[in-house]
């Protein structure tokens, strides 16, 4: 299983973690500020005050850390 990884709810300012494994997409909803969201399957969508680069980076970064055993 690969570690959680850490980002910032851009409601509150608080973390949120996320299981890079469960991801399906990550792309940058064009709004004023842009969002960048984070979809779990179709039904289930996170946004993150993270850049989309600094978020793709975070989450294959985690998933090149798995856990021995995995």
């Amino acid at each position: 299983m690969s570690k959680l990884c850490q980002f910032t709810s851009p409601a509150d300012g608080k973390p949120v973690y996320v299981n890079p494994d469960q991801v399906s997409a990550v792309y940058t909803f064009k709004g004023q500020p842009p969002d960048t969201i984070i979809a779990f399957g179709k039904d289930f969508l996170l946004g993150v005050r993270e850049s989309l680069d600094e978020t793709v980076a975070r989450l294959d970064a985690a998933r090149a850390q798995r856990e021995p055993g995995d």
